[in-house]
């Protein structure tokens, strides 16, 4: 616990001093003049077990003896070395840092240098995940039109929430992979960017989508005769099945993580970037020592140390500056070494560029938008960054409407519209958009009964996929033909079975993307389970 927490009250700040004061200050709450070596040596005993490997406790010293020197009173000096602790690796770890037949060796600097003429990087591609957090109401956002049989079915079965057909955006769905029910479907009025990329033949949708062990049918789920994914309707399992695409095991890697891992290994380089604008997803995760990490950056660009802390970063890369025997320890301080120099190489290339579509964007002001700009940003460096596949995840939240269906998911729809329109606007005028493709997802659809204010739980929803060289003008997948209680896919309140697995876009995408045939089933581990509805490159785009 926190102590003097009252001068906390109110603030941002986090108190960074422990309960707790060194044995060696003799009781005195704050003794002057209180040996370096003396007190590291109890704070090693606190909180590593008296494992401080000797280099990193003469660091500590230093921290310690500084902070006294430039002013500080020894209790600040506390504070100081309690604020490194977290980037000791032996604080990481149970293990010695290194063995006792062991000495250590100086961790060379990455190399991570901007080529000083940059060369145009050839056959460069992209993929951008919008994930839709909280289960997106999706049969709001594609649904049937006047003059389509299933229209009375949709008005009826959704009633309050039921999206009225004149306000519909229409769309053609004639030349759809399969047969749909009807031809004259339309999208949430809020959807404008997206229904004029689809009607350019730039833009496509996925129905009945979702997570699925294996096909299933109805009365297959009912009597459990087989396997369904994880804790179904749980939002946060169905987020990892969903970004793992391995729906029997929520706790794998992700599959854009894997795809990233099979890229590299076919090329024998690592010729994959994954980036995140939000948080560290499940999506991006590979195989432990595969590929580079993904970067983790925030909507307003690289997020570096804080004004506090960068006074701290020549002394968090001493502290992980040699080659350790202890795995878990060396795993530690590559990847923090890793991340500062790769942190800072970022910032530098990115910098203050400004994108073509700039008062687009200056023109939004959401978190989706500030998340595609900085996409758009990273596209713009990609000669500079040397990159040929790059991957990113975006996320925006708020979908959870079990209250509010109607407003909130129409502000909510409205923020990514605007935010996809201005982002193709800046990928055609960096003459990159055919190279560059957008999916949605969420972790599940939601009923399409209303509870009375909004919307719960379900199963499977639509999904849209936008690019430059996306076939489009389609409905992949079979959108249901039966919205009712007595449908063969309804497993009550209009809970839906899905009729396309997420492997039946990833197929596709990630053979667009470069994974070769022989390595489709490490990416996609469930491929062999399905027959129907896995759509290929040619099926995708072209």
């Amino acid at each position: 616990y926190p102590c003097n927490l009252s001068d906390f009250v109110g603030s941002n700040r986090v108190p960074l001093n422990l309960n707790w004061k060194p044995p060696s200050w003799g009781g005195e709450t704050n003794v002057m003049g209180a040996i370096a070596a003396a007190v590291i040596d109890d704070i090693d005993l606190l909180l590593t077990g008296g494992r401080l490997h000797s280099t990193n406790k003469e660091i500590l010293e230093q921290v310690y003896d500084e902070t006294v020197q430039g002013g500080g009173d020894d209790n600040s000096a506390l504070k100081a070395v309690l604020q490194h602790y977290g980037a000791v690796p032996e604080f990481h770890i149970t293990n010695n840092l290194v063995d006792s037949s062991s000495t250590t060796e100086v961790r060379p600097v990455p190399d991570i240098s901007t080529p000083t003429t940059p060369v145009p990087v050839q056959g460069y591609k992209a993929i951008v995940y919008l994930y839709m957090a909280g289960a997106a109401d999706s049969f709001s956002m594609l649904a049937p039109k006047d003059g389509c049989s299933l229209r009375n079915q949709y008005e009826v079965v959704r009633g309050d929430i039921s999206i009225p057909s004149n306000d519909l955006l229409p769309i053609d769905v004639s030349t759809s992979s399969n047969q749909q029910p009807c031809n004259n479907f339309g999208l949430h009025p809020s959807l404008v960017n997206i229904a004029q990329i689809y009607n350019a033949n730039e833009g496509a949708w996925f129905a009945n989508i979702g997570p699925l062990v294996e096909a299933l049918n109805k009365e297959e789920f009912q009597a459990g005769s087989k396997p369904v994914p994880v804790a179904l309707f749980a939002h946060n399992t169905q987020t990892h099945v969903t970004q793992s695409v391995f729906s029997q095991d929520s706790s794998t890697g992700g599959v854009l993580g894997r795809i990233g891992d099979a890229i590299n290994a076919q090329e024998g380089e690592e010729i994959f970037d994954g980036y995140s604008i939000s948080g560290t997803p499940k999506l991006l995760e590979g195989a432990p020592g595969v590929s580079r990490p993904a970067d983790v950056i925030t909507g307003s660009g690289v997020s570096s140390f804080n004004f506090l802390a960068e006074a701290s970063e020549a002394k968090v890369l001493a502290l992980a500056s040699n080659i350790v025997t202890s795995i878990h320890g060396e795993t530690f301080s590559n990847a923090m070494t890793n991340a500062i120099y790769r942190m800072n190489y970022l910032d530098g290339v990115l910098g203050e560029s400004t994108l073509n579509e700039q008062a687009c964007f200056d023109g939004l002001d959401s978190g989706i938008a500030n998340q595609l700009e900085q996409v758009a940003r990273i596209i713009l460096k990609r000669d500079e960054l040397e990159a040929k596949r790059d991957s990113f995840y975006t996320e925006i939240g708020g979908f959870d409407t079990h209250s509010d269906n109607g407003p909130v998911l129409t502000d909510l729809l409205s923020q990514i519209d605007d935010a996809v329109g201005c982002f193709r606007s800046e990928m055609d005028s960096q003459g990159i958009w055919g190279n560059v493709t957008i999916i949605s997802a969420s972790e599940f659809g939601r009923t399409l009964t209303s509870n009375g204010l909004g919307t719960d739980h379900a199963w499977g929803g639509n999904h849209f996929i936008l690019g430059g060289s996306v076939r489009g003008g389609r409905i992949h997948g079979d959108f249901p033909s039966d919205l009712t209680d007595t449908g063969n896919l309804n497993i009550g309140r209009g809970r839906l079975i899905p009729t396309t697995p997420w492997e039946g876009a990833w197929t596709g995408l990630s053979e667009w993307f470069g994974v070769s045939n022989e390595n489709m089933a490490t990416v996609l581990p469930n491929i062999g389970n399905f027959e129907a509805n896995i759509f290929a490159e040619e099926d995708l785009f072209g």
